[in-house]
């Protein structure tokens, strides 16, 4: 079977396996259509991405809304259509079937998980690589934010990709310092909770002065870019996707970058459960939920916490949050680690109540509004739940 024969066939077959994924009510079919694409063609990403001009996003942070805000940028800024995946599969089965879904358009931004980032680097050749921050996440997997930038470095030796960084984060000024092209972008410097030490020399970083300095010289190199100290996570990784936007020659008005840096979006979803408005809140690892506590301002909150494998079965990461923000208000603890979390809020004087699951919790409360915030198997099973798809909510009891 020739070369061409065989992806034809590839993506056919993983077209209509989606098709009768999503038929079935067994999820949005994404991952299930690269599987059976790569079942059979094993080299199709390779092909997929040919002649196309690619964008890698990848960190431990914002990775799905700063992809879908650079696809949006993108397609104004160069009137063309862009290819990408509007759902976070970011692993080989997601990333091919972004890459087979019709139309296949020059421009293609992809998500990419940290750990396939070398891997994925090699198959597509991007012209542009985003790299928006490395923090503590999924532990059972990925070891320690050192493991990251070790493996990253390794990687970007060379100068046949342009790298878009936050060097106000250690770990990424040290993946990047083999390689030839790199745009930093400053924001004035903010201390990083997993940076005690330099991840280049191994000694301490002087943090007294809101950034880090090192002996050895990490993070001596100029910026390129700089934008405003106050901007908030998002907001940051907003303005790395206008840099990259620009890099595949896009022209971005003024007033878009002062909007998307203003504004940035948020993963929030609106959802309805047992007659109520719960806005749900997706937080992934320490850092996600330090920024999604911050933001909660309902006196009724559910956290929602499973410890699957794309959450992360290492739950000690609860430690290192700081609960502070939900003293005083109703909450409620859900999902399979719920009795995890509630102890652990209880050490920071925060009663929780347990449920089942969402509906459960919901009944548990007043009138007033409800937030959640959830981690990523609870805000996908919720999110499917709404779409009528057959999932299950909540956990173990």
């Amino acid at each position: 079977m020739s070369k061409s024969l065989r992806l034809g066939v590839a993506t056919t077959v993983g077209e209509f396996t989606g098709l009768a994924s999503r038929a079935l009510g067994r999820g949005r079919g994404e991952t299930i259509t690269g599987r059976a694409i790569l079942a059979v063609d094993s080299g199709a990403i390779k092909k997929l991405a040919a002649g196309r001009d690619i964008v890698l996003v990848s960190g431990t942070n914002g990775k799905t809304t700063t992809t879908t805000n650079l696809s949006k940028v993108l397609e104004f800024g160069t009137d063309e259509n862009v290819s990408t995946s509007k759902f976070g599969a970011n692993m080989r089965a997601g990333i091919v079937a972004a890459l087979a879904a019709k139309p296949r358009n020059r421009y293609v931004v992809l998500e990419c998980d940290e750990l396939y980032l070398p891997e994925m680097y090699r198959l597509v050749a991007p012209k542009v690589i985003v790299l928006l921050n490395l923090s503590r996440d999924q532990l059972h997997r990925t070891g320690e934010v050192r493991k990251v930038a070790q493996l990253w470095q390794d990687t970007f030796n060379r100068d046949d990709v342009t790298l878009i960084i936050d060097r106000d984060d250690p770990f990424l000024e040290y993946a990047v310092v083999n390689a030839g092209h790199v745009v930093r972008v400053t924001f004035g410097g903010r201390k990083h909770p997993d940076a005690a030490t330099c991840p280049q020399c191994s000694e301490l970083l002087d943090w007294t002065a809101g950034d880090y300095k090192c002996a050895c010289g990490l993070g001596s190199q100029l910026a390129t870019v700089r934008g405003e100290r106050a901007l908030s996570g998002p907001a940051r990784n907003s303005v790395l996707a206008i840099e990259a936007a620009r890099l595949m020659g896009a022209v971005v008005p003024i007033e878009m970058v002062q909007d998307l840096t203003a504004n940035p979006p948020d993963r929030v979803n609106e959802n309805v459960v047992a007659g109520r408005t719960v806005n749900t809140r997706l937080a992934k690892n320490p850092e996600s939920w330090r920024n999604t506590l911050a933001q909660v301002s309902s006196n009724n909150v559910i956290l929602a916490v499973n410890a699957r494998g794309i959450d992360g079965k290492d739950t000690s990461w609860l430690w290192d949050v700081d609960y502070s923000a939900l003293v005083g208000k109703n909450v409620v603890c859900i999902g399979e680690r719920r009795r995890d979390v509630a102890y652990r809020i209880s050490v920071q004087g925060i009663a929780a109540k347990v449920a089942g699951s969402f509906e459960e919790a919901v009944a548990l409360f007043d009138d007033q509004s409800i937030e959640a915030v959830a981690s990523y198997t609870a805000f996908q099973d919720l999110a499917a739940q709404q779409m009528g798809l057959n999932v299950k909510t909540g956990g173990r009891k």
